[in-house]
């Protein structure tokens, strides 16, 4: 059986988002701010063409903004994570395997498909039709080359956001290759671009047709298979089960300065909570947990900058373990005066909660009682929307979290937004 990948990508996933619920929007140019409303993040169509720079600051764009006619909103991250789930499980249902890869795109196993094109623009209309968001499907023998196709049908209008390389012959996609630089190749990146293009290899043509093994002794096995997959073979299988993480973090810049040590003790108490919230997630339990505050100095250990790494006995993912642990670590590392700008928390060392043994003297890990406690807050949360249920060590007020001054309703996961329609 031929093999046959599809990658969807939504098009500028969070200004389309901002979209869904706000009819409004249709043909007006939107952008998205990076946290505290720094920077843009996020362009829709109508914002490129204006020419908006993508990663600039938003105060030197504000009056152009304002002038123009833009609509600017605070990162969602609420709302981009729900409506990118739905659209994930959406397109597994047309698939026999997938494998998410961003918050807006995955990969689809179509393999023995009879018309993969047609397939591909029923997937392209169920997201627009069923979730009001816009995307486009590459198809390939590959992933790399369903990634590549997926990029030309981007950039070509006529293409109407689909495009299938695996229908083309040999020499159809040799031409459709050449004209794309190597650094644009999924897996090439900057710096090894620069090394092919010292080698004389400019474009993902040149790549396609470099002879294997000279590519491997050079550049290592990874490049050559990146040029087999231009060529139509499939190296890289779809990741359909994701491991787990590593290691789990949280952290984010205060919307102002932060003196006060009781406030610094709510932030790293909220990070730790979140980062409790993600191990239980995944069904992990932490051994360690690093915990940092940061000043306007750089680098962690200058200034008032510092951190501390502080061990759980016995490991835990129980929100109250790590926020105490959390709040116990700033107290040692709060200095007075000092104005802090971030607090972070990280949890690493993590174990699988159902392999954990028991310490005989630091105790059980898997406390009955407590793991009642987190599935029940847990269960709250994912139906009432973040933060019905949290610690009071976190906070009620929360001064000190990031500027959201342009922050969009929670359309899907909080029961206050949820957007009410009235007939006459």
């Amino acid at each position: 059986m031929t093999s046959c990948f599809a990658q969807v990508d939504c098009n500028n996933f969070y200004a389309a988002c901002e979209r869904v619920f706000n009819p409004a929007l249709a043909g007006r140019p939107v952008v998205v701010l990076s946290n505290n409303d720094g920077c843009v993040v996020s362009r829709s169509a109508e914002a490129k063409r204006l020419g908006v720079p993508m990663g600039a600051p938003y105060f030197t764009l504000q009056g152009q903004l304002e002038r123009q006619g833009v609509a600017v909103f605070s990162s969602n991250y609420a709302l981009y994570g729900d409506l990118s789930n739905r659209a994930m499980r959406l397109l597994a249902g047309y698939a026999r395997a997938q494998e998410v890869y961003s918050i807006d795109e995955c990969f689809l196993d179509l393999s023995g498909e009879a018309e993969p094109l047609r397939l591909a623009r029923r997937l392209r209309d169920a997201l627009m039709q069923g979730l009001g968001l816009p995307a486009c499907v590459g198809l390939g023998p590959s992933k790399t080359l369903a990634k590549l196709a997926n990029h030309l049908a981007k950039q070509e209008a006529a293409l109407e956001g689909v495009l299938d390389l695996g229908s083309l012959d040999v020499t159809a996609l040799l031409q459709r290759l050449e004209p794309v630089a190597v650094e644009e190749v999924w897996g090439i990146g900057r710096r090894l671009g620069e090394r092919l293009r010292l080698a004389g290899i400019g474009n993902a043509r040149q790549l396609a047709e470099t002879e294997r093994d000279w590519l491997q002794r050079r550049f290592g096995l990874v490049t050559a298979r990146i040029a087999d997959e231009l060529r139509g073979v499939s190296c890289l299988a779809l990741e359909s089960l994701l491991e787990p993480r590593r290691s789990v973090m949280s952290t984010r810049s205060f919307g102002r300065k932060v003196t006060a040590l009781a406030e610094l003790q709510e932030a790293a108490a909220m990070h730790a909570s979140r980062v409790a919230e993600r191990l239980r997630r995944q069904g992990s339990l932490a051994h360690f947990l690093r915990v940092g505050i940061r000043s306007g100095a750089p680098g962690w250990a200058r200034g008032g900058d510092a951190s501390e790494t502080v061990a759980l006995l016995p490991p835990s993912n129980d929100s109250r373990v790590l926020a105490r642990a959390a709040q116990q670590a700033v107290a040692r590392l709060w200095q007075r005066g000092v104005r802090y700008h971030k607090a972070g928390v990280m949890a690493f060392e993590l174990v699988d909660a159902g392999q954990v043994q028991a310490d005989l003297f630091a105790g059980d890990p898997l406390d009955a009682k407590s793991a009642r406690l987190m599935q029940a807050m847990d269960a709250i949360n994912q139906r009432m929307g973040r933060g019905t249920v949290r610690l009071l060590a976190e906070g009620t007020k929360q001064p000190w979290r990031m500027k959201q001054d342009h922050l969009s309703p929670c359309y899907t996961t909080r029961w206050d937004d949820i957007p009410v329609v009235k007939a006459n």
